[in-house]
């Protein structure tokens, strides 16, 4: 019996795959797409994001198929004036910018990863029913072959938004269905604008986004209204007029890839965990693509539950931990639904609104920590879950450094024992949890191992390299007290996602049993 069926092979249900089969689950993933997508459909990746994308394998493979953007400006759509530019230059993490890769190429290259990890993306087959009881999820996959029945332990609900997985559980959406339409093309463009920054045109007749893409190619969108009954895409000649009228005329358009209307509600999932089903991406949100934050947080989604069920399907931990998926990524989500609908809106905005919107982003624009703030909630970094019940501090907290249930900081200044430079990125690749430990006691740096067990690592961070044996980070310039509060001892606890867990101001292995019993639920781990 597989651990886990995947149901969709988008970029969110392949993220959860990958994820899950680094920790050692057996994981099947099912598409009803006989063949991959070759729509664009989502196309930036945020910080956030790529940081998650990065122990995976993928970042490298897609940011040489995408584009690097450094900034998002806020345009007057009949004017061509500028009234606000985002620059992500300051945003604190690795990846300052924006990445936009067409969704084709990020699915493929997230394909190939999966399938370096042994995952068989099976396409052409289809989720029909659903049952589960205490131990396992009973499911019907339709194929050209027929229909056949199987057994899984869980089933992760990553097949967007029109979800069957959603709508076998017996939940759906809630939220704003008037519905808002978007005409939208992938084209080849002729424009003066520099391709390192996306554009937002506000506009009265409606918003209008411009995504620059690898080459002379970008994605347009147009908020417009309900097209003509049966018409599924707009022509090139329409979507050129849309754009003459609310980019200022600054864009010409040839060559179109795709072209297509959709419509978009702003809505949620009350609830992600169904017993053994867990829903993710567009099948627990759906929401407008203003801001490029909907496969960001479905990836992110991926990353927050993928762990969580490793530790269940794998190491025995009380199935409890995954309501804690719930907990943490609901409010996101719905966040993200309130934000995007409100950036419609403003982009949208006539007379009074109009002038108060333009004030707005005079302000965003003239003055830098604003405009910093702006930059650093649109990568999603400032993403945390200090409140959730796996945020656990013990002892006193330096003012101005890391908390647990925050992003653990990735300073420069950290070295092996050879001389190279390290980063927490690059100890994440090593799959599992990241013990951070600050003790001079080897022998209570062999008990945190013990404790740890085949959960993960235990790195020790030392002032100066030693023979005392067992990974070491030198940090000779206490970058990990300033950034995560140690001092001469120590423990941080970072998460495969990359938050941190406990943060404690001593290194005392008692700490980590309590935490990885009480607060994760696990038995006592294997040796390693």
């Amino acid at each position: 019996m597989d651990d886990v069926l995947v149901v969709g092979a988008g970029p969110v249900g392949l993220t959860a795959a990958c994820q899950l089969a680094r920790l050692g689950v057996s994981v099947r993933v099912v598409d009803k797409l006989d063949r991959p997508t070759t729509e664009s459909r989502a196309v930036t990746v945020h910080a956030r994001s790529m940081e998650m994308l990065a122990p995976l394998g993928a970042l490298p493979r897609m940011l040489a198929r995408g584009r690097r953007v450094d900034g998002l400006a806020m345009v007057d759509g009949a004017t061509g004036h500028t009234r606000a530019r985002i620059d992500f230059g300051e945003v604190p993490s690795r990846y300052a910018f924006l990445l936009d890769i067409a969704q084709p190429d990020s699915e493929a290259v997230l394909a190939e990863r999966a399938d370096e990890l042994g995952i068989v993306v099976e396409r052409g087959v289809e989720l029909i029913a659903l049952t589960q009881d205490d131990d396992g999820v009973e499911v019907t996959l339709r194929s050209d072959d027929g229909e056949r029945t199987t057994r899984v332990g869980w089933v992760v609900g990553a097949d967007g938004g029109h979800s069957t997985t959603r709508h076998l559980v017996g939940t759906h959406l809630e939220g704003g269905f008037h519905g808002q339409h978007f005409a939208m093309a992938d084209v080849e463009t002729e424009t003066a604008l520099s391709p390192d920054t996306i554009r937002m045109f506000t506009h009265p007749d409606g918003v209008g986004m411009l995504f620059p893409l690898a080459g002379a190619r970008a994605r347009t969108i147009f908020l417009v209204d309900a097209p003509p009954a049966g018409a599924t895409a707009p022509t090139l000649e329409e979507i050129q007029a849309l754009a003459d009228a609310r980019m200022g005329g600054q864009v010409r358009m040839r060559d179109p890839l795709w072209l297509t209307y959709f419509e978009v509600h702003h809505a949620q999932v009350p609830q992600y965990r169904h017993g053994r089903v867990l829903l993710a991406g567009d099948a627990a949100h759906i929401h407008s693509p203003a801001g490029a934050q909907g496969m960001n947080t479905g990836i992110q989604d991926a990353a927050n539950l993928a762990w969580k069920l490793a530790l269940v399907a794998r190491h025995g931990a009380d199935a409890r931990l995954l309501d804690t998926y719930h907990d943490e990524r609901h409010p996101v989500g719905a966040e993200v639904v309130r934000t995007t609908t409100a950036l419609t809106n403003v982009g949208t905005a006539a007379g009074v609104g109009a002038v108060l919107r333009d004030a707005a982003l005079f302000v965003v624009g003239h003055t830098p920590a604003v405009g910093d703030a702006a930059a650093a909630k649109t990568a999603e970094v400032t993403i945390a879950y200090r409140d959730g019940r796996l945020a656990v501090h013990h002892g006193h907290h330096r003012h101005g450094t890391a908390r647990a249930g925050d992003h653990a900081p990735d300073p420069d200044g950290l070295r092996r024992p050879d001389g190279s430079a390290v980063t927490i990125a690059d100890l994440l690749v090593r799959p599992g949890l990241l013990l951070l430990a600050r003790s001079d006691d080897t022998d209570t740096v062999d008990a945190l191992h013990r404790v740890l067990g085949d959960l993960g690592t235990v790195v020790r961070v030392v002032r100066a390299a030693s023979a005392d044996g067992g990974e070491q980070v030198v940090d000779d310039g206490d970058v990990i007290g300033r950034h995560y509060g140690l001092g001469d001892e120590g423990l941080a606890l970072v998460r495969p996602d990359g938050y941190l867990g406990l943060v404690a101001d001593a290194a005392d292995p008692e700490l980590l049993r309590r935490y990885l019993a009480d607060s994760l639920g696990v038995p006592e781990p294997v040796a390693p």
